[in-house]
């Protein structure tokens, strides 16, 4: 078998993808490929078999033009931690006032507030993949409960308790981390109904913006002026439409950037391909949950 990757990466990251999973990898080739290593699009070919994203989310792939029987393969996992790390700093940031005591000290105002604390607190996450244990580990650090929601609910030592709904998690937690994927069963999911039994202050989405209903979400922080909103995902992104609502706090879809993270996820990606020749892969997309 063969492999392309449809990316622009460097002869070097080529020659390590074949190293590591042992058949011909080549550089933007698909009619030849049998396996296709991608970030946003595949190139449908007679020869394809596999499909093996870089990403961890598939919801961008065009699965109209994906042929039938061929296999897609997701890189859970791959940028949980940096994700992990940004939704809690958007949290410490907000509890610990870090912004708005910057700019005010910048102004000459050198001023003590009360500031809050994560200690005690109960996190729940909803949607307990790559992302959303990534964040129970941190939680338990900071010395958080943790309470989670999702429908195949495996072992964490870091979790708590797993409820039994959405509105059971949502109703019992302080800060609300939305982690789930964007499927045809997630799409706006966190509507008014689920927003009504928020007892919280904050909400994180580190998710996707669509499972969040729009409107619902900025008629609740309309009403509820003391809640947050902590997003690195927004509608239309990149064409954001501004303003924002005034408790709305947005980063531009870099929780998953870094230096290290391009490479280190093409090289993630070419693992699994190895583990898909050894008959034993991981992150095996259900396609029907997107169509």
């Amino acid at each position: 078998m063969k492999a392309t990757i449809l990316h622009n990466v460097s002869p070097d990251v080529v020659e390590k993808c074949s190293a590591i999973t042992g058949i011909e990898v080549t550089l933007q080739k698909p009619d030849d490929a049998d396996i296709q290593i991608v970030l946003a699009k595949f190139i449908p070919t007679d020869k394809l078999k596999v499909i093996q994203t870089t990403s961890a989310g598939v919801d961008h792939l065009e699965f109209s033009r994906l042929p039938d029987g061929v296999e897609l393969f997701s890189n859970a996992g791959t940028f949980s931690d940096p994700v992990a790390e940004h939704a809690f700093a958007m949290i410490l940031s907000h509890e610990k006032k870090i912004c708005h005591f910057f700019s005010e000290t910048r102004k000459g105002n050198y001023r003590k507030e009360s500031v809050g604390t994560l200690s005690g607190r109960t996190l729940g996450i909803l949607g307990h993949g790559g992302i959303g244990r990534s964040c129970a580990r941190l939680a338990k650090a900071f010395g958080m409960n943790v309470n989670a929601f999702t429908r195949s609910p495996r072992e964490d030592p870091n979790v708590d308790r797993f409820l039994s709904t959405a509105e059971e998690l949502v109703s019992n937690c302080d800060i609300l981390l939305l982690a789930l994927p964007k499927t045809k069963a997630t799409l706006g999911i966190v509507n008014s109904e689920l927003l009504g039994r928020f007892n919280g202050d904050i909400i994180v989405n580190m998710a996707r913006s669509d499972i969040v209903a729009e409107n619902d979400l900025k008629a609740f922080l309309k009403r509820n002026p003391e809640k947050v909103y902590l997003s690195d995902v927004w509608w239309n992104e990149p064409e954001v439409k501004f303003p924002l609502p005034e408790n709305a706090f947005l980063t531009p879809h870099v929780g998953g950037i870094s230096k290290e993270s391009a490479e280190n996820a093409i090289l993630k990606a070419c693992t699994n391909v190895r583990r898909y020749l050894d008959g034993h892969p991981e992150n095996r997309v259900n396609i029907e949950e997107y169509r």
